[in-house]
């Protein structure tokens, strides 16, 4: 931490990123920093891989966010910059924005996922206790003692709302919300936070979640599901995959479900899955089995060059080898 505090005070140039396919928390940890460094009086350029779902635009902030395209626009000398990543460890996961994060002169990480492969060099902040990375923003910018603005709590709440499933989460412990509580009393708005992370989706939403609750396939006696969603899926409802970030949670909700898969055609050759739990099945395992990562009972990988049948193949084999046929 004090590493962090001194690259913060005496550092002026920062690039903030987060992983592909950004969630909540990401997004609302790069976007809270963005805007706490720039009351500082620091230059903070906020990037992201390519344009993050709409349903997130009523973050502070989310119009000043940039793709790595922009940059030439930008009067922001990379090689005096810090980049500072939040909510993943490894390299990969930034997609274009890792280019631009290897021109910087320094790394700053933070991140609550348990360590999946190789980390970015650079000075980490990790701690896969914590219900969500804003918390860990939260602790640095307190430690600090840096002024936090309700635009910057009302992130920050964001993030943790997100990631906890609206605090329902096992993940969600005392800190969380003796942290929601500084929050709300810094100016974060639960009511709207809360109405528009749930209740701000677009029309093609539901039509992805139709087709994927038409193909959803039950496995092992009830115990497990799984479902997909193709390109042509997205093309056909004018909607991108992030439109589906969550839906293997919505399957997980099902009684008697006790693992949920969702798989999902992200660019040609190129598939996502989704593994969701409850109990003591760890879908972490089985995500670092194919190069993935993330928690206990929320966890993910990608696999290219496969088509989308051959990895519901895959991802049920797993399925069944986990709970049984």
């Amino acid at each position: 931490m004090e590493r962090i505090k001194k690259i913060l005070e005496g550092e002026r140039y920062f690039i903030l990123a987060t992983h592909v396919n950004p969630d909540a928390d990401g997004l609302s940890s790069v976007l809270a920093m963005t805007l706490a460094l720039k009351n500082q009086g620091k230059v903070a350029l906020p990037l992201v891989e390519e344009a993050p779902p709409a349903f997130l635009d009523f973050l502070h902030g989310f119009r000043e966010l940039r793709i790595p395209e922009d940059l030439h626009q930008e009067n922001l000398p990379l090689r005096e910059a810090v980049a500072m990543v939040f909510d993943l460890s490894e390299e990969h996961r930034l997609g274009k924005v890792a280019e631009v994060v290897k021109e910087t002169k320094e790394r700053v990480i933070l991140d609550h996922h348990a360590l999946a492969g190789k980390s970015l060099p650079g000075v980490r902040l990790i701690d896969p206790k914590a219900s969500a990375t804003a918390l860990l923003v939260l602790r640095v910018l307190e430690s600090l003692n840096w002024p936090i603005s309700a635009e910057v709590a009302e992130n920050l709440y964001a993030g943790l709302y997100s990631d906890t499933g609206g605090f329902r989460f096992e993940n969600t412990g005392e800190d969380t919300f003796l942290a929601a509580a500084r929050l709300v009393r810094l100016g974060a708005r639960p009511a709207f936070v809360g109405e528009k992370l749930l209740e701000n989706y677009p029309p093609a939403r539901f039509e992805l979640l139709k087709r994927v609750l038409a193909r959803r396939e039950i496995l092992a006696g009830g115990k497990a599901v799984l479902s997909y969603l193709t390109l042509s899926d997205f093309e056909e409802v004018g909607a991108r995959p992030t439109e589906a970030e969550d839906f293997a949670t919505f399957l997980r909700s099902m009684r008697g479900v006790e693992l949920s898969a969702l798989i999902k055609e992200i660019r040609p050759g190129e598939i996502g899955v989704s593994l969701r739990s409850r109990g003591t099945i760890n879908v972490a395992e089985l995500a670092f089995q194919e190069g993935g990562g993330g928690h206990l009972r929320a966890a993910g990988f990608k696999k290219n060059g496969f088509t989308v049948e051959e990895v519901v193949a895959l991802v049920r084999s797993k399925i069944l080898v986990v709970l049984g046929g």
